[in-house]
C-alpha cells in the first residue's frame, strides 16, 4: 500500500507485510514501496528482506530519463502529495496530487467504475508527454509514492545508493548494535 503505481486493493502497509512475507516465503524477497533512505533499508533488512526496490526515489536522480520539472515536483512534494485514483475500477493507482488527479476523483465520484469517463485523463500518452516533453506536473495523472516526504535532492544513482547503504550500516552497527549490549 505504501508504493506508487498500483498498491493493490487491501490497504495493508509494508510495516506489516514485510514480517508476514518473512514468515511465509521460503525464497529471498525485496521490499518495494515507500523506501527512500538508509534507515528504511536497515528496517527492511531487519524484517527479513534481502534488499529494497526503489521506484519514486530513483525518479528523482540525475540519470532518470524524465523532465527536470517532474524531478523538482518530487523534491517539492511531501508524504501528503499523492492520492489514490481508479479505486472504483478495482485498479487503484497512487498518483501525484494535482489538477488532473483531482478531476479523475471528481468524475469517479459521479461515474464509479466507468473507465470511459476518465480515460482521456488517465491514458499513458498524457503521462509520457509530461515526463518526456513538457515537464508539466499538473496536466497528467502520474505515479509516485509518499516517499516524496524523504526526497530532498536529486543525486546521482551512485550517490543515492552509497548514501543509503552508508546510513543503513550506521544504523545497524550503531543504534541497533548498542541495543544488543
Amino acid at each position: 500500500f505504501d508504493c506508487a503505481g498500483h498498491p493493490g486493493e487491501t490497504d495493508v502497509g509494508n510495516f506489516l507485510l514485510q514480517p508476514i512475507a518473512a514468515r511465509k516465503l521460503s525464497v529471498p524477497y525485496v521490499t518495494s514501496g515507500g523506501v527512500g533512505d538508509g534507515k528504511q533499508l536497515a528496517a527492511c533488512l531487519a524484517m527479513g528482506a534481502e534488499g529494497v526496490n526503489l521506484g519514486t526515489r530513483f525518479m528523482a536522480t540525475a540519470e532518470a530519463p524524465i523532465h527536470d520539472n517532474i524531478k523538482k515536483a518530487l523534491v517539492a512534494g511531501d508524504e501528503n502529495s499523492t492520492q489514490l485514483v481508479m479505486r472504483s475500477l478495482k485498479n487503484t493507482e497512487r498518483v501525484y496530487k494535482n489538477a488532473a488527479s483531482d478531476e479523475v476523483l471528481r468524475i469517479e465520484a459521479e461515474h464509479p467504475g466507468q473507465i470511459d469517463k476518465i480515460y482521456h485523463i488517465v491514458k499513458g500518452e498524457n503521462y509520457r508527454t509530461s515526463f518526456q516533453e513538457t515537464g508539466d506536473a499538473q496536466s497528467s495523472v502520474w505515479s509516485c509514492g509518499p516517499v516524496m516526504g524523504l526526497i530532498e535532492s536529486v543525486p546521482t544513482c551512485d550517490e543515492l545508493v552509497r548514501g543509503m547503504v552508508s546510513e543503513a550500516e550506521a544504523v545497524i552497527q550503531g543504534r541497533l548494535a548498542e541495543m544488543c549490549r
